[in-house]
């Protein structure tokens, strides 16, 4: 008969499990909000009539999705601790290891969640921007007061298929 055998969950491993546990949820947590934070201003500047921040903003997507998950964190790994301590005053107790991984996975996620934010701003009609404009709203306003937020309603669920 198959049973499970919880005898090896001892205290120190049961508090390996749990540290280890707090570690992911930090890493996912701040890839989540900086990623959704980065991913809309990438999305914004994608759909910008300035050349520039749409050319800058289609490169980043494009470089960090078409590269795999584990060469960016080896690369950011690799490259991150190095950089921080050359360019930075950065003390031998802060662990770059974390803040290379807190980095490499905002960063790669950040290009998926541009394209979710830009799909959703696309979604909204092109009335709700007009009819905004014609209550006297500025662009920046209209963006932030009436079309994100129906393009977070919309593009929600694809944001949590993508956690």
């Amino acid at each position: 008969m198959l049973g499970l055998d919880f005898s090896i969950l001892t205290p120190e491993a049961i508090s390996v499990l749990v540290e280890g546990m707090l570690v992911s949820l930090k890493v996912a947590g701040t890839a989540l909000v900086v990623g959704l934070i980065w991913g809309t201003v990438l999305a914004m500047m994608r759909l910008s009539r300035f050349r520039v921040l749409s050319l800058f903003s289609a490169a980043y997507v494009n470089f960090f999705r078409s590269m795999p998950l584990a060469m960016v964190l080896l690369g950011f790994y690799l490259v991150v601790p190095q950089l921080l301590k050359s360019l930075f005053w950065v003390p031998q107790t802060m662990d770059t290891r974390m803040l290379s991984a807190l980095i490499g996975f905002a960063l790669f996620e950040s290009a998926y969640y541009a394209e979710i934010m830009r799909a959703g701003i696309q979604s909204i009609p092109k009335g709700q921007l007009a009819v905004s404009y014609a209550l006297g709203m500025r662009p920046m306003q209209a963006m932030r007061l009436v079309i994100l937020p129906q393009a977070f309603r919309n593009m929600l669920p694809l944001v949590l298929m993508q956690l």
